[in-house]
């Protein structure tokens, strides 16, 4: 399961064109397999990761400080996901001639939000690692999903990807904003 996980996000992220063609191509009645074989072990390994990174980082190691690095981790991918399918579905998608389909929703913003998954797992164990600027990437990752997952017209093709890409990036970091303001606890 994990191997097939790695496989595909490798995938999406060196070679988005034909990975998105390959998905369009799935037909899914429901994301029930896409949660159990994508989404939450994605979410499970960024948390994994956190848990071990607190282990092997030199700040002294607590199961409360662990845990709640885990929590912060899952309410920002967790939340954000479900936040950007949501606006996906009801907002986005109509204005776009897509119509509003949760199930499509929820598969482009976890595709499409590939690179920022690996870049949280990366962080989680490495937290001074710039790896960052590479998070840019993920703007062709949704410009080719827009065009071969969802079949954007050619005229929206620009608007879509600034908007959709905005999303998927600036949603993680408005939660965990949010997060460090309610919860100034997790910080610690």
């Amino acid at each position: 399961m994990f191997k097939k996980l790695f496989i595909l996000l490798f995938q999406l992220i060196t070679a988005p064109t034909q990975t998105w063609e390959t998905l369009s191509e799935e037909q899914l009645e429901n994301n029930e397999e896409f949660q159990k074989s994508y989404f939450f072990p994605i979410v499970g390994i960024i948390a994994l990761l956190a848990f071990a990174g607190l282990l092997l980082s030199d700040r002294t190691f607590t199961f409360q400080a662990a845990m709640k690095e885990v929590i912060k981790q899952v309410l920002i991918y967790g939340g954000s996901f479900y936040l950007i399918s949501f606006i996906f579905s009801e907002y986005v998608f109509p204005r776009f001639d897509v119509g509003k389909n949760k199930l499509f929703a929820e598969r482009f913003t976890g595709y499409a939000s590939s690179l920022v998954y690996v870049v949280a797992m990366v962080e989680t164990l490495f937290p001074y690692f710039l790896m960052k600027i590479l998070i840019f990437y993920t703007v062709y990752i949704v410009w080719t999903g827009g065009i071969k997952f969802l079949g954007i017209e050619e005229k929206q093709w620009i608007k879509f990807t600034i908007f959709a890409s905005l999303l998927i990036l600036a949603v993680p970091v408005v939660i965990e904003g949010i997060i460090y303001w309610l919860m100034p606890g997790l910080g610690a």
